[in-house]
């Protein structure tokens, strides 16, 4: 991902806490260059989720822009960066990378899985200038 998306997702996630936030990442060849900040629908601390015709109003916007999703990301505002039991009951595309947002410490922590059935494994990820 560039240090652009890398600083959109750090922004929106401490701007919306001290719920948590969401969004997803689009791309060419697997790199997030753009963010599309969602709603959290349940305005919780410990829960997001998201319009499903905001999410189809955006997947036809990256069409546009010749992009595909590449990541979904979320925060948690008082947990560590790794998926929660519901983040891998409710994941739906297995394909992209899970990023979470830890603002438990003072410097945000960025966490990145794949999620693949029951199971999540770190993903490696590298942010460029």
């Amino acid at each position: 991902m560039t240090r652009t998306v890398w600083d959109e997702i750090i922004r929106d996630s401490l701007e919306k806490r001290p719920n948590e936030t969401c969004g997803l990442l689009s791309g060419r060849n697997g790199s997030a260059q753009t963010v599309w900040r969602m709603e959290n629908t349940l305005k919780s601390p410990v829960a997001f989720a998201m319009d499903p015709k905001q999410i189809q109003h955006v997947f036809h916007e990256m069409a546009l822009r010749g992009e595909h999703l590449v990541g979904i990301y979320h925060s948690h505002p008082t947990a560590p960066p790794i998926p929660s039991p519901e983040d891998i009951a409710y994941c739906r595309y297995p394909e992209v990378a899970y990023l979470i947002v830890s603002l438990a410490s003072p410097q945000p922590v960025l966490g990145c899985f794949r999620i693949e059935g029951s199971f999540a494994r770190m993903y490696p990820y590298t942010v460029r200038n």
